[in-house]
């Protein structure tokens, strides 16, 4: 059994991923949305007897995948235990950038000396490393970075259970740009925490200005993320007894392209099966490229937004997605103005692909 449970989580990412058999199941939980979604997450334990997940990953400090898990993890009362946490703070980043500036490797962010405030960062970032300093932390990585290094295999870590992971992204190079640009992200990130802006979001009809032409939208020019955050992404390969899930959090397509064909000549394969890709960034047209999409052999696509201040997914990369292939199934967790219009029987039928949203306000589970 594995299956990914896509919680409302506003803009953002709070996702379950469940693996095993009935009477002995293992979660991993990726990511904690906004911070409203730290309800929603009490919520769908407060039946779970003792509930406890293998691993919780923080994919980067965006406050859409961040700030629910620090509201839960202030909380003394956490609703939950894990085994480990993945995360790559200030302290696992500024190795990189100290290798750049030729300052060596500095030091490890569990060296003794100096206080948190020095090693961790500010805001978020910051927040999340005094939370979990004491606890586990990146356990499976000898409390150092996720990263994927420029040559070699990709690394990969078995879970309890038999869950495979294999990291896709970060690079040492993202790493890099954003430890340079730390304080500066995070002092954002928090500045959105105490007075978050939410823009009404307009129709997709009202933004393309008529009926959706999916041709010409699949079509047009490709542009790249370079967001610093999103370029600091954990991004992970989940497998499991032939099953199998690409957790692409924000990461950007010009890391996953390279990661995913250094892993395509490893087992001497073109492309890679996989039951089901969550699409990176919410469905940016920025992170998804054609070239991406031409890796990946799978039916299904899986997006998690509401849709709220960066009006996602974006058409262009839906429009991608089922030019692309037909037969595609797109999997939205929330039914807003951006995800309604694919809905259309007209539309699904001149393109043979077709469209599941959850009830009102309920979590969208994929069985894998």
């Amino acid at each position: 059994m594995m299956k990914l449970e896509m919680l409302p989580a506003g803009r953002g990412d709070c996702l379950i991923l469940e693996y095993g058999t009935e009477g002995r199941r293992h979660r991993v939980l990726i990511d904690g949305g906004m911070p409203g979604t730290a309800k929603a997450l009490r919520s769908r334990l407060r039946d779970t007897p003792q509930p406890h997940f293998e691993l919780v990953v923080v994919t980067h400090v965006d406050l859409d995948h961040i700030g629910g898990i620090l509201k839960i993890l202030q909380d003394p009362a956490r609703p939950f235990t894990f085994g480990d946490l993945w995360f790559n703070g200030y302290g696992q980043m500024r190795p990189f950038l100290a290798d750049t500036l030729g300052e060596g490797h500095g030091p490890d962010f569990r060296e003794a000396g100096g206080s948190p405030q020095d090693l961790l960062g500010p805001a978020q970032g910051e927040a999340l490393a005094k939370l979990v300093r004491d606890g586990p932390w990146n356990e499976a990585f000898g409390h150092k970075a996720l990263v994927v290094p420029d040559a070699g295999e990709l690394p990969r870590v078995i879970l309890p259970g038999g869950l495979s992971l294999t990291l896709l992204s970060p690079t040492p190079n993202t790493l890099r740009k954003m430890a340079g640009v730390w304080k500066k992200e995070v002092e954002a990130v928090e500045e959105q925490f105490v007075q978050e802006e939410l823009v009404g979001a307009r129709s997709m009809a009202d933004l393309l200005g008529g009926e959706l032409d999916v041709e010409e939208l699949a079509n047009q020019r490709e542009e790249l993320d370079e967001a610093e955050a999103n370029g600091s992404s954990i991004a992970l390969l989940a497998e499991y007894e032939g099953r199998s899930l690409l957790l692409g959090a924000d990461a950007w397509p010009q890391v996953l392209v390279p990661s995913l064909q250094r892993l395509l000549k490893q087992r001497g394969q073109q492309r890679l099966t996989v039951s089901a890709v969550q699409v990176p960034h919410h469905g940016s047209k920025k992170n998804l490229t054609k070239q991406l999409l031409a890796l990946l052999d799978t039916e299904r696509f899986l997006i998690s937004t509401d849709g709220s201040r960066f009006k996602h997914p974006d058409p262009v990369s839906v429009a991608r997605i089922v030019n692309h292939r037909r037969g595609v199934k797109l999997y939205f967790n929330v039914r807003s103005d951006f995800t309604t219009p694919w809905a259309s029987p007209l539309l699904q039928g001149r393109h043979g692909f077709a469209a599941t949203y959850p009830s009102s306000g309920a979590s969208l589970v994929v069985d894998l």
